[in-house]
């Protein structure tokens, strides 16, 4: 399997689908496959995945990027310092 760089993000939910609440902001991890294929992995675990850029797009606003990745210890180290972990 391919290493993939994990985005941390914030956005805007635009819809109530696929267990997302419209206009909640989430905070999730975002990659995507060598595909093209969009996965993103809520906070509160809920996991969503779109077949193209386009259909992420249409589906949150104020996207904003906290920053990456290359492997789960950095990942998981970035996200409990946002969480405010000492």
């Amino acid at each position: 399997m391919q290493e993939m760089t994990t985005q941390l993000v914030t956005a805007l939910s635009l819809t109530d689908n696929k267990g997302l609440e419209k206009d909640r902001q989430y905070l999730f991890s975002l990659q995507v496959s060598a595909e093209g294929v969009i996965r993103l992995v809520t906070t509160d675990d809920i996991e969503v995945y779109y077949a193209s850029v386009h259909d992420f797009l249409i589906c949150w606003s104020k996207i904003t990027s906290l920053g990456w990745a290359n492997d789960k210890e950095t990942f998981q180290k970035m996200l409990a310092e946002l969480k405010g972990a000492p």
